[in-house]
């Protein structure tokens, strides 16, 4: 053991406890926090200086990346999330994949587009050509109306006038035939007087004939005789138109209308006729 009588070793005992306290009230120090003082002195500053935090401290050496236990390597910690937290999460998470098909979806669109513009537009097109069509085949449909109404009408009118012309040429019909009725009822007389008048030579042939053309004042007076076709015998035809004259007045229509038929006429004369 030693003794504490040779002042060498007892100074050296005395110089290893005081670095033992002191490095025990170093570590005190960095373990327990230091207490805080409230200064009311605004003036008065205390500086302090935290032993080993520099390069130059011998009492404390730095903590280095190489030299820093394992166990006291700074692990992330996994905060636990709350309800709401974990809610909102999935809410986010929802909305990124929502936005992702909406994306998508707009892309699909975009690309769909042209061809729906076109379907679209070929729809509107045949749809405005169906509704012309369907103008134009109203259009016609009332042009063809209208002019079936019109030929109804034209044919109407076409029969309405060919009855009255029917008529009238029916009417036409009767006057002529009463008027030629008439007329050849007068020939006939005209023919009877001139053969009363009429000298026929005794040389000239029986069957042969001339024609006559005999004007006619009103009251059947005899105003010319001319021979429009000689019967080639002179003699004969000069007896014919001395009849004629002599025949003066022949008788006539006392219509007015009835004696324009004899105002001036052609006769055929044949002396066979006369002598039957």
């Amino acid at each position: 053991m030693l003794t504490y009588s040779q002042p060498k070793y007892f100074f050296l005992s005395l110089t290893l406890h005081s670095v033992i306290l002191l490095v025990l009230i170093l570590g005190f120090d960095f373990v327990s926090p230091l207490p805080v003082i409230e200064n009311t002195n605004k003036n008065d500053v205390i500086s302090a200086v935290i032993l080993g935090d520099t390069v130059k401290s011998k009492i404390l050496p730095k903590l280095t990346a190489k030299n820093v236990p394992k166990q006291m390597e700074q692990k992330p910690q996994l905060v636990p999330q709350t309800p709401i937290e974990k809610n909102q999460n999935v809410i986010a998470t929802l909305k990124k994949v929502d936005d992702k098909k909406q994306a998508e979806q707009k892309l699909l669109d975009a690309v769909k587009q042209p061809n729906l513009f076109a379907k679209n537009l070929l729809a509107g097109i045949k749809k405005q050509n169906n509704l012309q069509r369907e103008k134009q085949k109203k259009i016609k449909q009332k042009q063809l109306q209208a002019q079936f109404q019109k030929t109804l009408r034209e044919q109407s009118e076409q029969s309405l006038r060919q009855q009255l012309l029917n008529e009238e040429i029916k009417l036409q019909s009767t006057e002529v035939r009463q008027s030629q009725g008439e007329i050849n009822k007068y020939k006939a007389l005209i023919l009877q007087a001139i053969s009363e008048h009429w000298l026929i030579p005794t040389q000239a042939n029986k069957k042969l004939y001339c024609e006559l053309m005999i004007r006619l004042a009103p009251g059947g007076v005899v105003l010319d005789v001319q021979i429009t076709k000689s019967s080639g015998d002179p003699s004969l035809d000069s007896s014919a138109r001395a009849a004629v004259l002599k025949a003066s007045p022949l008788p006539v229509p006392p219509k007015a209308d009835d004696f324009e038929a004899f105002r001036q006429f052609v006769l055929k004369v044949k002396p066979e006729n006369i002598v039957g």
